[in-house]
Order: structure tokens, then C-alpha cells, then sequence
């Protein structure tokens, strides 16, 4: 049976040994080139392969048509990857008639995601195990065809729970093999409501905080104890780090972070205390607690600390220009819930963002970003991160107003930017899903899919070029003048606050605010071109979540990336939206207050939008680099985001001259 293997690590190692035990002939095998960053202390895929004398690579993207193509023409049977750290595309695992099968460290479906060896020991969960499972679109949510579980013994680190895990999969690949390359195997749906998802992590992640418990801090050093980065804190500005620990359940007055003894070396947390039995002060060596104490000049009643003193963390100062916007609102309460942000907006209202008016790290200025060009530039100086997230983006304004359109959305947009080259600052700029435009593509992605629009007398892509221009623009200036910058492209996001009743009244909105004014007028719901056109709607917490985690960007990961942001599971057409609507609306219990549903009518986008449009069938997202970038993925289903934004918009209403 012909295979090709996606393989990394140790788990990759003995997993290409155990198919070639199994009598599988492995026409290639894709691996990674070694990071120097990353102590290797694992087996080299790249080795083994060339010492069995099969074709390896280590592609920066395995995922692009050119090497589909190769991979077609090996003819795989069967595919198989084992650690292999990059999402492998749906192109590919269709080329193996007896599909693709993963292997994965945890009990499936907890611990999807990144990292489970670490995550499970960082939360103190006593079992765990592998698990061989069939791949599909998302990431480690296939049918599982074999489980292996073991005990996580409570002296166990990361390093003995890793050899665990790979004497299990040994034994899980010996047993498994055989029935898959016969045919012969029972696969079990995963549970989804019982599926818990984690995301990389980095050796940063891996402070001590002094307030947390004992028992939570001894599971945090077990958890990337040797050869992982280690468990760290500081004394003063001197950072050390911590390899081994043991807790005491002593019951202490101490202030969390204090030393209560140095020998042993016990320091107190926000419940018992955590004695360190070996340390390393800086980039030294390895000694036993109390030296470390006396290496790191500790004495009784000496604090630590999670970060540098004289490093107190500066709070990131981000601009939002457009603040009051959906977007804006939505995320300025997402940064100011961490207490690292200070947020500088500009806009010409403030009714979406009233409710931050007073907090100390949120600072507004009403004005328009056409006119105040000497107080944005300053604050691009000012700020660490800029996001220019002013646009016209309605459909009707696009035939309405296209000079307009331009005006603002590239011209002055072009404006800020240059801010950001001249400051050196970074930008995360909006691109669009728009700027796909018809592409025929399944899956629209980032780095592979056309662009293509429509003709110059089709005045509804003056927004979709502006915004592709600009993307450019961006990349250029990232490409030959340094620029920090990322572009997320939203996919239909929807949720309170997006448009208002007001803007739907004179078509200037989007289609879900354009539809709940149609229900509480009770004027038919206007379905444009019969509504079969189709689109993946987001929520708002999902694609805000997304847009946090750029601008936290873990590893620098987010740095020159174009990143799609929706959900291409909750793809509806339009027809199909207002049908979901319409039956949210019909139970709502405010549903008495309005009139009754005047039914559906088929309208031409000519007579709707003017003889300037053009729409598009279908518009579906690609996320991997959602997922490789942000290890990001959407949970929110669209019928609960329908609900919760259809009762906000009901709940703007004065109900006072309405039917009850």
C-alpha cells in the first residue's frame, strides 16, 4: 500500500518505523527543517529518511498547488501524519482513496490543538494518551479509529510523560496499521460537546505567578521541566529559572511571592507553598534550591516576582481610528478587559463606545479622520499599534457614492499608512473578503487564490480594488521598507451594534440589520436576485477574539501575514438567513410588539442597488493561517448569532406606537 507521510519528531520517527514495519512503501516524506531556536532533543525525521533511502522535503508551505501536484502524482493510497506541525490542506487528503489518518497526543476530543503533552501536565489531569484519528478539514476533529489511554503518574514531567507517549503510540501503530492497510477498521465520530481545544505555546507563557496555588505553579514546572524552556520568575531584574519543585501544603501569612526559608529554598503562593529543589540562575548552570538562594542573594522575607522590576509593563497604546464602528467598539471592550492596553480612538460619534467614556485607558476624540490629520498623526507617533478601521462599506454606497468611496477608503487610508512607514509603527489594516471578488475558488485563500473583479462600468468594485490596492500598497512598503503590518480580511462578521435601524432605512447597511428592519416594520423581506447567494457568516466574539490575538502577536507570528477571519462552517445563503431570522423573530418574546410578517419578494439587484452591481455566488473563507498565526478557529454557531444580535436590534425599539 502506498503511502506519503507528513512526519516531525519523535512521533514521526517511530511512526515511518512502524509503517515500514507494517509493510507500507512510503513514497515520500514531508518533514520540517530543524528551528535553531528549539533544543533538539529529538529524533531527526530527516535522517531516517535518508538512511531508508526515501524522497524527504521540508517545504515552507506544503500546502501550495505546486506541491499538490507533486504529491498527486506519487498516487498515494493512504496518507499519514505523525507530529508534522502545519494544517495539511483539504486538496491533499482527498488525494488518498483510503483517506489520511493523524496521530495525535491526547485523548481525543480533549486537547485538540497544539502542545497537548504540555497542556495536560500544566493542568494537572492524571490520564491522558494518543490517539489515531482521521483527518478532515479541521484540525484533529476526525473519527477516531484508535485510542491508547495512560496514567499520568504525579512525579511525571514532560520529558517521562513524552516517552510514555511514544511507547504507547508504538504499541497503538502496531496494533492499527495492519487494519487500515486491509480495510478493516471501526471509526467512532468524536464527541464535539465534549471537545476542548488549546493553542501553542511559547516559553514565554511559562511565568510563575507567585498568587496562583502551589499545587498550580509545581504542575507549570512539571509541565516544561528540561529539555523544555523551563518554569521562570525573577528577583529584581535577575530572571532564573525553575527545573524542579515539590509543593507544601504550609500554611503561610506570607505575601505570595515571598521566601519563607532558603533551605530548603520554600516560597509561599496564594495557597501552600512551593519549595524549588533545583534552579538555574540566568543562562548558569543547574544547582539544588538553597545554592540557588544564595547565587540569587535571597534571604527570608526577599519578594520574587513575574517580570522584571525595572520593566514594569508599559500598557501597549493602540490606535483605533473608527472607534465607534462595529469592529471598533467590539474590540476596544476586548482590550480594555486586559489591564496591558491603553486604547486612543477617534470618530465621529460615540454612541456604540458611551460606555467606555469614563474608563482611566480609554481616550476619545470626536472628529474626522479627513480633517483632524495633525492629531492622527501625532497619535501614530504616539501609539505602538494603529488600526486605520474608518471605511465605507455598504453595497449600495459602492454604486451610490463611488468617488466618495475612494475618496476615503484608499486616500486617506493611503494617508496613515505613510504615518505608520515614516514612525516605523505597526499597522493592522482591514482588508476585505471583498477583494476575492468572483474568484472561483472552494476555499478563498490568502496566499494562492485570484483576485478578480468585474468591469471598469461596474461601479460596485471601486470598494473591493481600493481595498486590494491598498493591500499591496502595504506589502510593498512591509517588503522594501520594513513595515510592520498584518491584514485580516473579515468574513461577514455579525453581532449587536453592527449597522443601526437607521442606516437600514436608507439602505445603508448590512444585509442582517438591512432584514430585522423589515421584520419590525413588517415590509417584506427583499431578497436580492432571489437571496441564493451564499456567505459565511462570523460572530462577533469569534472575529474579535481573531483580531486580539494579532494584535497580542505571540511570537511575531502575525508579522507580513494576510489572515482570513470567518467561519466556513456557517455558511448560509441569504434566503437561508432570513428564514433563520424570520424564525428567531417568531419566538422572540418581544415578537407581539411588531407587525405581522409581510412574506418574502424577489427583487433585481438593478432596481435595488442601481445598474452599477455585480454580486458574487459564493464566498468562503480558507483559515489556515488563521489557525497557524493565531491558532485561532470559530466556535460560535450562526443560529446563536442570529439570536443574540436580532434581540439586541428588538430591544433599541421604542415600543411605545407599536401593535401589542
Amino acid at each position: 500500500m502506498k503511502t506519503v507521510v507528513f512526519a516531525y519528531h519523535d512521533m514521526g520517527c517511530l511512526g515511518i518505523e512502524a509503517l515500514l514495519a507494517a509493510g507500507y512503501e512510503i513514497s515520500a516524506i514531508f518533514t520540517h527543517t530543524d528551528n535553531p531556536g528549539e533544543k533538539a532533543f529529538y529524533g531527526s525525521v530527516a535522517r531516517l529518511a535518508a538512511e531508508r533511502g526515501i524522497p524527504v522535503y521540508a517545504p515552507d508551505d506544503v500546502n501550495h498547488p505546486l506541491w499538490v501536484e507533486r504529491i498527486a502524482q506519487l498516487s498515494p493510497d493512504v496518507i499519514f501524519s505523525f507530529y508534522y506541525r502545519h494544517l495539511i490542506c483539504d486538496e491533499i487528503l482527498q488525494l488518498a482513496p483510503a483517506g489520511a489518518f493523524n496521530l495525535h497526543g491526547s485523548l481525543l476530543p480533549k486537547y485538540r490543538g497544539r502542545a497537548p503533552l504540555n497542556w495536560v501536565l500544566v493542568n494537572g489531569e492524571t490520564e491522558t494518551g494518543v490517539t489515531l484519528h482521521r483527518m478532515v478539514k479541521r484540525a484533529d476533529a476526525g473519527a477516531i479509529v484508535a485510542q491508547l489511554r495512560i496514567a499520568i503518574a504525579p512525579d511525571d514531567i514532560a520529558i517521562t510523560l513524552h516517552h510514555k507517549l511514544c511507547h504507547a503510540a508504538r504499541q497503538l501503530l502496531e496494533q492499527t496499521l495492519p487494519a487500515i492497510k486491509h480495510g478493516n477498521i471501526l471509526e467512532i465520530a468524536q464527541r464535539e460537546n465534549e471537545a476542548t481545544c488549546f493553542g501553542r505555546r511559547t516559553p514565554d507563557d511559562s511565568f510563575l505567578e507567585w498568587h496562583k496555588p502551589a499545587s498550580v505553579l509545581h504542575n507549570m514546572v512539571r509541565a516544561v521541566a528540561d529539555p523544555w524552556p523551563g518554569a521562570f520568575s525573577y528577583v529584581g531584574n535577575q530572571k532564573f529559572t525553575v527545573w524542579s519543585s515539590r509543593v507544601h501544603p504550609h500554611a503561610s501569612k506570607a505575601q505570595p511571592g515571598s521566601v519563607i526559608s532558603v533551605a530548603p529554598l520554600l516560597i509561599a503562593c496564594g495557597d501552600g507553598a512551593l519549595e524549588i529543589v533545583t534552579g538555574q540562575a540566568g543562562d548558569g548552570i543547574t544547582m539544588q534550591g538553597s545554592q540557588l538562594a544564595q547565587t540569587l542573594g535571597l534571604v527570608q522575607g526577599s519578594r520574587l516576582n513575574s517580570q522584571p522590576a525595572c520593566t514594569a509593563r508599559r500598557r501597549t497604546r493602540v490606535l483605533i481610528l473608527g472607534v465607534n464602528g462595529f469592529i471598533g467598539n467590539h474590540l476596544t471592550e476586548r482590550l480594555l478587559r486586559e489591564d496591558h492596553y491603553e486604547v486612543y480612538g477617534l470618530d465621529i460619534g460615540s454612541d456604540a463606545i458611551s460606555r467606555f467614556l469614563n474608563h482611566p485607558h480609554f481616550h476619545f476624540v470626536e472628529g474626522d479622520i479627513s480633517i483632524h490629520s495633525e492629531w492622527i498623526e501625532y497619535h501614530v507617533k504616539k501609539c505602538d499599534v494603529v488600526l486605520p478601521l474608518v471605511a465605507i462599506a455598504t453595497p449600495i454606497e459602492y454604486t451610490r457614492n463611488p468617488l466618495r468611496v475612494f475618496e476615503l477608503d484608499f486616500e486617506e487610508n493611503l494617508r496613515i499608512i505613510r504615518y505608520c512607514v515614516k514612525y516605523r509603527k505597526r499597522i493592522i489594516f482591514p482588508s476585505t473578503s471583498e477583494v476575492y471578488g468572483m474568484c472561483s475558488d472552494k476555499y478563498f485563500d490568502e496566499d494562492h487564490s485570484n483576485l478578480i473583479v468585474g468591469p471598469v462600468n461596474k461601479p460596485r468594485w471601486i470598494y473591493s480594488v481600493s481595498k486590494q490596492l491598498l493591500d499591496r500598497v502595504i506589502w510593498a512598503y512591509g517588503e522594501k521598507e520594513g513595515l510592520q503590518f498584518t491584514l485580516f480580511r473579515p468574513f461577514n462578521w455579525m453581532g449587536p451594534r453592527l449597522d443601526n435601524l437607521n442606516a437600514a432605512r436608507i439602505g445603508s447597511s448590512r444585509a442582517i440589520t438591512q432584514l430585522i428592519l423589515n421584520l419590525v416594520e413588517g415590509s417584506p423581506i427583499k431578497l436580492i436576485d432571489g437571496g441564493k447567494q451564499k456567505r459565511c457568516f462570523t460572530d462577533i466574539r469569534d472575529g474579535i477574539e481573531a483580531l486580539y490575538r494579532i494584535i497580542e502577536n505571540a511570537g511575531n507570528r502575525c508579522d507580513g501575514e494576510i489572515i482570513n477571519i470567518g467561519n466556513p462552517e456557517n455558511e448560509a445563503s441569504i434566503e437561508e438567513l432570513g428564514e433563520m431570522l424570520l424564525a428567531s423573530f417568531e419566538k422572540h418574546p418581544l415578537r407581539h410588539h411588531f407587525p405581522p410578517f409581510a412574506g418574502f419578494r424577489v427583487v433585481e439587484s438593478s432596481s435595488y442597488y442601481g445598474k452599477g452591481y455585480q454580486d458574487v455566488e459564493h464566498r468562503k473563507p480558507s483559515i489556515r493561517n488563521a489557525h497557524r498565526c493565531l491558532d485561532w478557529e470559530p466556535k460560535i454557531d450562526m443560529q446563536e448569532t442570529i439570536d443574540e444580535t436580532l434581540d439586541f436590534f428588538l430591544r433599541t425599539v421604542d415600543l411605545t406606537d407599536k401593535p401589542s
